[in-house]
């Protein structure tokens, strides 16, 4: 992701001199975690115990003990803690680097909760409890940071297998990289055309693929994928409306209502006021 596809209101990896940075679930953000926000990389919430409720973008989930979430790097969200206690996991796509062959669009899920069982929540909960003692040491070793991506790359090898929807989606790699791609590029890539130059693959490919996974076709997403990321836009409430049009790179104020009005049947001025109504 270069720095173009960064928004530039996305809540930045809290400590960039680390690979990755895990933290208690109660600990002090270094931003207003009160306020819908989103962040430039993936976070890893792994609940222990109580209760607690979040919106990922506009899907709102009761948080148990003995659940996973996957959030990804441009997502809204926002979390209420509550009595929920246990760990998160924090780190950007450059990361996969070190994790190959796992690439960073495996993990993009049709849902974003793992409700798991007492075993394998355990496991995982143990290996990311071993991470962080790791990190807790001043001057890691090279030896220390490879176990650290060994015990990384378990986690997030686990995820596909443990996944409660296994469709033909998670085994279909053309598809995860249309969907990761999509949030990264939707500002200025629009035509199924710009996705398959930047995955190296036909239309035809690619539209079979979609239609045969989720039953819709890649300009389907695409205008999908459009219309969550205004209004994301319109929930961090930091633009107008001509702004986002603008950002977003419409060409007019018209066209970016017509757009809105053919997707949701509603004004841009409407569909923002439904959209701040969910997060009240």
């Amino acid at each position: 992701m270069n720095n173009k596809d960064v928004d530039v209101n996305a809540v930045q990896l809290p400590q960039h001199d680390k690979p990755l940075v895990i933290e208690p679930l109660d600990y002090s953000n270094p931003y207003d975690y009160h306020k819908p926000h989103r962040h430039d990389y993936f976070e890893i919430i792994l609940v222990k115990n109580g209760k607690g409720r979040q919106f990922i973008d506009f899907q709102e989930y009761n948080m148990l003990g003995e659940q996973l979430y996957a959030i990804y790097p441009g997502q809204i969200h926002l979390m209420y803690r509550n009595t929920a206690t246990g760990l998160l996991i924090q780190f950007r796509k450059d990361i996969f680097k070190f994790l190959q062959p796992l690439k960073h669009y495996q993990l993009y899920f049709p849902e974003q909760v793992f409700n798991l069982d007492t075993e394998n929540f355990n496991h995982l909960y143990d290996v990311t409890e071993r991470m962080m003692r790791l990190l807790e040491n001043k001057e890691l070793t090279p030896f220390a940071h490879h176990k650290i991506y060994s015990y990384l790359q378990i986690i997030l090898i686990s995820l596909p297998e443990l996944h409660d929807a296994k469709s033909a989606m998670l085994k279909t790699n053309i598809v995860t990289e249309f969907l990761s791609l999509l949030p990264q590029h939707i500002k200025t890539q629009r035509k199924v055309s710009d996705y398959c130059n930047l995955m190296e693959c036909s239309t035809e490919k690619l539209n079979d693929a979609c239609k045969a996974s989720l039953g819709k076709t890649p300009l389907k997403l695409i205008h999908e994928e459009l219309i969550l990321e205004i209004r994301r836009l319109m929930l961090l409430n930091k633009l107008s409306l001509k702004e986002i049009a603008f950002e977003l790179n419409f060409d007019s104020q018209a066209n970016f209502s017509n757009f809105i009005k053919s997707q949701s049947k509603l004004t841009p001025s409407e569909l923002q006021a439904t959209t701040l109504e969910i997060y009240k």
